[in-house]
């Protein structure tokens, strides 16, 4: 005898998750506002970057005291009349046939304005023989000073920060704020470098539990910096131009 068939009933169909794509409008929004904060980014940073290059990027370090800018040529004499200064520091090096740096020395030596010629690099860290010339500098320096490199970034920032740690007797994580992007200091292609001393003293610090002190910093800088120099003291660095070579 034949069964009749069974009839299997049909299978539901599959259950699909349409989810409503988000509206035109509300995307090219979004898209716009990236573009626009990236643009907005952009032209920020930019900014921070040219300004050495566009403006002395003058700065008080203390008042009445101490300033940093980059290079004053043009400017010079008006910088040494409107602040009084007594002592320059000059970072970037040059040669006495450099038209820049024979006015610099002509304008100081006529205002009576000590100079003082302390050549560092903007990409490595300093030796220990330079970091001590700085120190001693800084700290000897009849005030108002004017501390500059070229663009008053790097060279400038590494100085600042040392006469925050020895004039003004600050500590290495505050001293350090004088790296700063407002006066363009970036730490790449090489700038970083002039961190390591800085972070070095201050891990010195944390591993003996001390606390920062001028004469502190000066002696970790002539025995315990990681230098190629050896330890010591160098001859002290008097005011005046340097010499034809």
């Amino acid at each position: 005898m034949l069964r009749p068939a069974t009839v299997v009933p049909d299978a539901a169909p599959a259950r699909v998750d349409v989810r409503p794509e988000p509206p035109r409008r509300v995307s090219r929004l979004f898209r716009r506002s990236a573009q626009y904060f990236g643009l907005a980014a952009l032209l920020f940073f930019g900014s921070l970057a040219l300004r050495p290059y566009v403006s002395q990027n003058l700065g008080v370090i203390a008042p009445g005291r101490a300033l940093r800018s980059a290079q004053p040529t043009s400017g010079l004499k008006g910088l040494i009349d409107e602040h009084r200064l007594a002592s320059i520091l000059n970072l970037r090096g040059g040669e006495p046939g450099d038209d820049w740096y024979a006015h610099e020395v002509r304008t100081t030596a006529g205002a009576g304005v000590d100079f003082f010629d302390l050549p560092l690099s903007a990409v490595r860290r300093p030796s220990r023989r330079e970091l001590l010339l700085l120190i001693d500098v800084l700290v000897a320096a009849r005030p108002p000073l004017l501390i500059h490199c070229r663009a008053g970034a790097d060279r400038t920032g590494l100085a600042t920060v040392v006469y925050n740690l020895m004039v003004l007797g600050r500590p290495p994580e505050e001293a350090m704020a004088a790296f700063t992007v407002f006066h363009g200091h970036f730490p790449i292609f090489g700038t970083q470098h002039l961190h390591e001393p800085i972070d070095e003293y201050a891990a010195w610090l944390k591993e003996r539990g001390l606390s920062h002190a001028p004469d502190r910093f000066r002696r970790w800088a002539r025995e315990e910096y990681r230098a190629p120099d050896p330890p010591g003291d160098p001859r002290p660095l008097p005011a005046g131009p340097r010499r034809p070579k």
